[in-house]
């Protein structure tokens, strides 16, 4: 017997979840959005997905209730959603915003539905229909919500965590920066050496094309040995001088670049001192010449 799945929203989520349930067996997904033409045009043309234009409809016969909308928009739509049903008991209702808990659904967890958080780390978009294989995803709530979102990992190839974030509202923001760190930062991170290498004569798509090679050589790195293995540049060289001048040139062209790579480069130090790279006396002399927003030769 299939299992009834009702997903509201058709944004990123919406989509990547579709591409995967769309080769799928043992579910029937219907999609609903406040914008019938996108729900239907992520149903068409899909076995076992249809688009339903009445989110009333939609819900009265779910099962298992994924809310893909913006994380601001999800209290007010459970509460919308409270009345769509004369019992929500036994229905498991999802909601997939990293920085929060259960809690968002506690209008529905009031009426008897499992609610719980499936949140994956994964870059969606429009442009990644197929970004959930492989990836990691956190889930946290009550028992049956906790199952249905692990069948539904195992259904699109998610990777459920191991462990558990701590169920408070720091320990779900500190998850969320994380992810935030390593994939909105990272963009960041990119434009700004892209801008970099155009001001001295490149071109945006060399640039960037280089610089995407170089960070792929070391993500590549740390997946093969973790993060300390991938040390490379001045920190991991015990090179003050040279980090001093990339951050001299970096207060010209983009202070806001020199502050995040000197904040950057202060947990470099603390990484190559416990892995060994540098040693109590270097790693403070980095820190001093960080801290001053100076850098000294070292005195060999």
């Amino acid at each position: 017997m299939n299992t009834a799945l009702t997903i509201v929203g058709a944004g990123g989520l919406a989509a990547a979840m579709t591409t995967a349930l769309t080769r799928s067996r043992g579910i029937a997904v219907t999609i609903v959005s406040r914008r019938p033409a996108s729900a239907a045009a992520l149903a068409r043309g899909r076995r076992g997905l249809r688009a339903e234009r009445c989110i009333e409809d939609a819900v009265a016969g779910a099962e298992v209730v994924l809310l893909a909308v913006p994380d601001r928009a999800i209290t007010p739509l459970a509460l919308t959603l409270v009345p769509m049903r004369t019992s929500w008991r036994g229905v498991v209702v999802l909601h997939a915003a990293g920085a929060y808990g259960p809690e968002l659904l506690a209008p529905l967890r009031a009426r008897g539905a499992s609610t719980g958080v499936l949140h994956p780390l994964a870059v969606l978009g429009a442009s990644r229909p197929s970004a959930l294989a492989g990836a990691a995803a956190r889930i946290e709530g009550g028992a049956s919500a906790r199952k249905a979102a692990r069948r539904l990992c195992a259904l699109v190839g998610l990777v459920p965590l191991s462990g558990s974030v701590r169920p408070s509202p720091h320990g779900r923001r500190s998850y969320h920066a994380a992810a935030s760190l390593v994939a909105n930062d990272l963009i960041g991170l990119l434009a700004a050496g892209q801008d970099l290498l155009v001001r001295q004569g490149f071109g945006k798509r060399a640039a960037l094309g280089a610089l995407l090679t170089l960070a792929e050589g070391a993500l590549a790195s740390a997946r093969r040995g973790g993060v300390a293995s991938a040390l490379t540049g001045p920190v991991a060289r015990n090179d003050v001088a040279t980090l001093a001048a990339q951050l001299t040139a970096l207060a010209v062209d983009d202070p806001v670049a020199a502050a995040a790579h000197r904040a950057l480069s202060l947990r470099l130090v603390d990484l190559a001192e416990a892995a060994g790279r540098l040693d109590r006396a270097e790693a403070k002399m980095f820190r001093r010449s960080l801290t001053r927003g100076r850098a000294r030769r070292r005195t060999v």
